[in-house]
């Protein structure tokens, strides 16, 4: 069973491919609702919940000691079934998205389980949440020089460590029974070797009157032979380093997990948390630091007992662990090698932003073909939390981008330049602003009031500085598109044209499907009906459709 009910109350996970989890519940002060949270979380397990993780489990029992004591403390008794909305939305709304998203967890857990429920809980449990998640920050890349004094850090912690251990393991060869021959350093590394990593006063019992000076150098033998948490730790973060791994997958990596597939190459076999087994192709440092690692724990997984196959097994001391990159481990180890970030002050290690810098400086050293870092990213999240930062001069010119972009919306969404009748005081006092918003001259607004550079629905400003072609390139765009130019200029002679092409949008929305339709003629048919064809007057439009234009044909469209 991924989760079961304990005595006294607790909740016991054993979710796949996670360590276990004990979730305690017992010291709550109701123990009626104590009882139905602990069925909810029970039944909210994989595979029929969504608690599949360690730290989901972790962080939905939290949840639920915190909504439990809340709820006493308003003076609420008795069970989930008796619990209004009222009382549950007021919880909600004072503690947000995080406490609300797990209690709607177990609450639909203690629904599958048989439960009861208020009718307005059912419905909000059917419904969307009322606190939105947050959006996140994206990851920020560590600097080069914080990447190299990382990487000088763990790779000097890592050579120390093993040269330490090969020293007692060599002592250990040399050394035979102190109890029989003396307390010496190879002795005690001998005795050590065989004894398995137990405290310092197991130790000094097996050895007769063991002076109390041996103490220190029990603990240094025990440290070299068997690897600490801080040891297992720098191997972790120099894997991460050197293959961009997801964190929680190198956390839970077993031994199994790593095959060799030549003489330097490797394949890294891991679980992403929300995805299913995924793997990765090692070479190089990266196989040859596993190596390393591998014979580094071999002498303590021989007393590992069920962590044996764990990969990060290590001695924290009091116990054994496979789990050493806890923060406080990460922040105490950062604080003793003395890490410093730019700004000279102490330099937090997060997983995340190790992945992040990977993935950041794999993309300024090469590009791979891939189109997406991780092939479970949609663009938009790789966007956001792996190509986010940028160099001053990216970020130039992608704002340069940006900016040329937003001109061109702006041309699009400024009015078309029309000369009627009606228009022609408004035009007069308009005329400076329009020639400098238009770049033209004397010469070029006498040519386009004479017609000289008409196109077939307007006439153009600049027909040779078009936006659709290269400068000095006559414009190649159909039609319509001058219907959007901020080039294109209307007058009443081209009104039989603007007409023509009316029916011939009509035409066309008769032979195509609404999506095709408005995909490809869509802005331009909006454009002409809605702002170009009310500027003329009726009188205009009578005149020319009873002069009876002729309708364009598709053939004749260019």
């Amino acid at each position: 069973m991924p989760a079961e009910i304990r005595h006294p109350l607790a909740v016991q996970y054993t979710l796949p491919g996670q360590r276990p989890y004990l979730g305690t519940l017992h010291e709550l002060p109701d123990s009626v609702l104590a009882g139905d949270l602990a069925r909810g979380l029970t039944a909210a397990a994989h595979p029929n919940g969504p608690i599949r993780t360690y730290r989901e489990a972790r962080h939905a029992v939290r949840c639920a000691r915190h909504l439990a004591r809340h709820l006493h403390e308003t003076g609420f008794t008795g069970t989930l079934s008796s619990l209004t909305a009222t009382q549950l939305t007021s919880y909600w709304l004072e503690f947000g998205f995080t406490f609300e998203r797990h209690s709607r967890i177990t609450l639909n857990g203690f629904l599958a389980d048989s439960g009861t429920l208020h009718a307005g809980i059912r419905s909000h449990l059917e419904g969307r949440p009322i606190n939105q998640q947050a959006g996140s920050t994206p990851h920020r890349p560590y600097s080069d020089t914080e990447w190299r004094r990382i990487d000088q850090a763990a790779r000097t912690a890592i050579d120390t460590a093993w040269q330490d251990h090969r020293r007692a393991l060599d002592s250990a060869e040399r050394g035979t029974d102190p109890i029989a021959n003396g307390i010496t350093w190879d002795n005690l590394a001998w005795l050590i070797r065989r004894t398995g990593p137990v405290p310092v006063r197991a130790i000094r019992a097996m050895i007769p009157r063991a002076p109390w000076a041996i103490t220190t150098t029990v603990l240094e033998i025990r440290d070299a032979l068997f690897p600490s948490g801080y040891t297992a730790l720098v191997y972790n973060l120099r894997l991460a380093m050197l293959t961009g791994a997801v964190p929680d997958g190198i956390d839970t990596l077993s031994v199994a997990d790593f095959t060799h597939t030549g003489p330097g190459t490797g394949l890294l076999s891991y679980r992403k948390g929300r995805t299913a087994r995924e793997a990765l192709n090692l070479r190089g440092p990266a196989v040859r630091l596993l190596d390393q690692w591998l014979a580094h724990s071999a002498p303590l997984r021989e007393h590992g007992g069920e962590l044996s196959d764990s990969m990060w097994i290590n001695y924290n001391g009091t116990a054994l662990s496979g789990h050493p990159r806890t923060p406080w481990q990460r922040i105490k180890w950062a604080k003793t090698v003395g890490l410093a970030d730019d700004n000279d002050q102490p330099m937090a290690l997060h997983g995340g932003r190790i992945r992040t810098t990977w993935h950041h400086r794999r993309e300024r050293s090469a590009w791979t073909g891939r189109t997406t870092i991780d092939p479970n990213h949609t663009p938009a999240i790789e966007g956001d939390h792996y190509l986010h930062h940028h160099t001053p001069a990216q970020v130039e010119a992608i704002e340069g981008v940006v900016e040329e972009a937003q001109r061109d919306i702006r041309r699009k969404a400024a009015p078309p330049i029309i000369a009627t009748s009606q228009d022609a005081a408004r035009f007069a006092a308009d005329f400076p602003r329009l020639i400098a918003d238009a770049g033209l001259d004397g010469d070029a607004v006498q040519r386009l009031l004479d017609g000289e550079q008409d196109v077939f629905v307007a006439s153009c400003a600049s027909l040779y500085n078009s936006p659709h072609a290269p400068a000095g390139t006559a414009c190649p765009a159909r039609p319509w598109v001058c219907l959007l130019c901020p080039l294109a200029v209307f007058t009443p002679r081209h009104l039989p044209n603007l007409l023509r092409l009316q029916r011939y949008f009509a035409d066309q929305e008769r032979h195509m499907t609404n999506a095709q339709f408005l995909a490809i003629f869509g802005p331009y048919a909006d454009r002409l009906s809605t702002d170009l064809l009310p500027r003329f007057s009726t009188t205009a439009i009578r005149a020319a459709t009873e002069n009876g234009f002729a309708i364009l044909q598709p053939e004749e469209m260019p």
